[in-house]
């Protein structure tokens, strides 16, 4: 559980970003150097050309970061582990935003737990492990189907 320090009505101490590169990473805050979700292959930078349509994008380096307001982490987490392996749906998009199921939102936490507890991972590597996202994205799907969100 990530506990938020408020700074203000509206602002936080952190700042959720995902960054796109060679590759795409969902980060929990800017400042931190591991990543939760970590996308490689065809659909990245799709993905990219749909979040910088909806979220601030800054250019740095080589690459851009969109910055993701907090309330907005929970429906763009759940989209990223949806959209892993399969071409990314604005309007899914679109759909959880307006709605994330609780279920989902929990699970996508659960799943960086017992990523966690898995030996394999290694420091430096995503929270998240591409195993086990790639097991979790068709449970997602599928559970989406169940909400009637696609």
């Amino acid at each position: 559980m990530v506990k938020v320090k408020t700074i203000g009505p509206s602002c936080t101490a952190i700042t959720p970003i995902v960054r796109c590169r060679n590759k795409l990473e969902l980060m929990i805050d800017e400042k931190l150097t591991r990543p939760i979700i970590a996308i490689t292959g065809k659909n990245v930078d799709e993905i990219c050309r749909v979040l910088s349509k909806r979220f601030l994008v800054r250019h740095n380096g080589n690459g851009k970061e969109m910055l993701i307001p907090l309330q907005a982490f929970p429906a763009v987490s759940v989209w990223l582990l949806a959209s892993y392996g399969v071409k990314p749906s604005e309007e899914l998009l679109d759909k959880l935003l307006l709605n994330t199921p609780t279920l989902l939102a929990d699970l996508f936490w659960d799943l960086v737990d017992i990523s966690l507890t898995d030996t394999r991972v290694k420091d430096g590597k995503p929270l998240i492990s591409r195993a086990i996202l790639l097991k979790a994205s068709k449970v997602v799907r599928e559970l989406l189907k169940l909400y009637k969100v696609i």
